[in-house]
């Protein structure tokens, strides 16, 4: 019995292995492995009509299989490529496939994708084409990303063609690999001529050869950096005529290799301009020096003669009006008396404008007591407490450094007077490492436009410390007061 029933089991089994055998047939194991497919697989007859869509071509195109499958392929295809389709249909007619065709296909959202198509002739059961099959992928991103490719590379072009610098590139043996049309107008040298030859050859002959030496030194650690920027760096022509450049240095990489990118500017135009306003404005300040020389000579003519010729005369004025009042007795010694008054207080003013003019003891005493003398004045016309103080100042200076302190220390003390509304001034007057230098500070109201700076004073007194070779210098602040300083080089006489 246990062996009849192991027998009537044994048929089952044979069943089971054959549905399992059925299961897995080439044709359905082709059909699983086209329907998993990424890509967007199609077949369609000779006449265009969709026979089969699997679920990569549903993701690709957004079409459902039951919408398209009996339809013609042209669906997918922009108005703008009407005879595409028509086109590749007569090729596989032939018996010829397509390989890797890009072109540009709609979806049913109405979205442009770029796609690569491989198309191949489908043979019945006797050879005969009876058909096609598509494979399409979607090279979207791809295309696109090449597009910005080529747009960059050819925008990049564009500028090097366009630019106005000489740009050229250079390998690590200094070798011209590329140039762009500026680098031939400023050189003179045509592409042929550049390509290839060392980049020396742009250059002097007496710069060329340490310039291989730092340009060994750029390539051992290239970076973005500039040349030439206020130097005097030239560069040499075909014909042999030297100019003024500023380089700019970067660099490119391109696998294992490094080149060398410069940008050229040629500044010779630019630094002719600058040496003529430079020129123009030393010829400006030459004619400022002599006008205020002249002007001291003036001022210095005009108070000798009103201290020793109008002052002089005044004085006798009042001696003999004092006679005349002696001897005018009771009767009009009054009147006589205050005319007496008069001439001395006008010969005072006079001495006093002589004085501010140009002040004899600056020429007999020095600097140091003129200015003293000065500051004392000033106080008292003023009413500002006026502090001077001086160190080290030497007894001989030369008479224009010493004139032009002292106006300057008069310019300061009367825009004080003026304009800072403050109650004490200091001046300082030293003299240390061959430097003279006046200082003069208040606590005052300060500068509250920067244009105060500007004025005709400041002007003047920067013009006269540079008539010295010295310098000027202002620093003020709003409610703290303000302080001018200046430094002149001077060697005792």
């Amino acid at each position: 019995m246990p062996k009849k029933d192991s027998a009537r089991r044994r048929p089952p089994a044979k069943s089971a292995k054959k549905n399992a055998s059925q299961a897995w047939e080439p044709k359905t194991l082709l059909s699983s492995i086209v329907d998993s497919s990424d890509d967007a697989i199609i077949s369609k007859d000779l006449k265009g009509i969709i026979t089969s869509w699997n679920r990569g071509a549903e993701r690709l195109y957004g079409y459902k299989s039951k919408e398209v499958v009996g339809k013609s392929i042209s669906i997918l295809v922009p108005p703008d490529r009407p005879k595409e389709v028509a086109d590749i249909l007569k090729k596989i007619a032939r018996g010829k496939a397509v390989d890797h065709y890009q072109s540009v296909r709609v979806t049913k959202a109405g979205k442009r994708i770029d796609v690569s198509i491989t198309v191949s002739p489908i043979r019945d059961a006797h050879g005969i084409i009876a058909g096609a099959s598509a494979i399409a992928r979607d090279i979207t991103v791809i295309e696109q990303a090449r597009r910005a490719l080529q747009e960059s590379e050819s925008r990049a072009h564009a500028l090097f063609q366009a630019a106005a610098q000489a740009i050229f590139i250079v390998d690590q043996n200094g070798r011209i690999l590329m140039a762009n049309p500026a680098t031939r107008a400023m050189f003179g040298y045509s592409e042929d001529e550049l390509i290839g030859k060392p980049v020396e050859m742009l250059l002097p002959a007496r710069f060329q050869r340490g310039h291989k030496a730092h340009r060994d030194g750029f390539f051992q650690d290239p970076q973005v950096r500039p040349m030439g920027v206020g130097m005097d760096l030239q560069a040499c022509r075909k014909d042999g005529v030297e100019f003024f450049v500023e380089i700019s240095l970067s660099y490119i990489r391109a696998g294992q290799n490094t080149f060398a990118v410069a940008f050229v500017t040629d500044i010779s135009r630019r630094r002719a301009d600058e040496e003529a306003i430079r020129q123009q404005r030393e010829d400006l300040r030459s004619l400022a020096a002599r006008l205020m020389t002249a002007q001291d000579d003036e001022r210095r003519r005009i108070a000798r003669d009103l201290h020793d010729d109008l002052s002089q005369r005044l004085a006798f004025l009042a001696m003999d009006l004092g006679r005349l009042a002696i001897k005018a007795g009771s009767q009009g010694a009054d009147e006589v008396r205050a005319l007496q008054q008069r001439a001395l207080e006008t010969s005072e003013s006079v001495r006093r404008i002589s004085h501010q003019l140009h002040p004899s003891v600056l020429d007999d005493i020095g600097l140091e007591a003129a200015l003293e003398q000065y500051c004392e004045e000033f106080e008292e016309r003023s009413g500002i407490s006026t502090n001077f103080r001086s160190h080290n100042v030497p007894d001989s200076l030369r008479p224009d450094i010493t004139g032009s302190i002292y106006h300057i220390a008069q310019e300061c003390l009367r825009n004080v007077s003026k304009h800072s509304q403050t109650e004490t001034v200091s001046v300082t007057l030293e003299f240390s490492k061959g430097m003279l230098k006046l200082t003069v500070k208040d606590q005052g109201i300060g500068l509250r436009k920067e244009g105060g700076r500007k004025g005709i004073g400041f002007v003047a007194m920067k013009e006269r410390a540079h008539l010295v070779n010295g310098t000027l210098s202002i620093e003020s602040k709003v409610g703290s007061g303000t302080m001018i300083s200046v430094e002149i080089p001077a060697n005792p006489n």
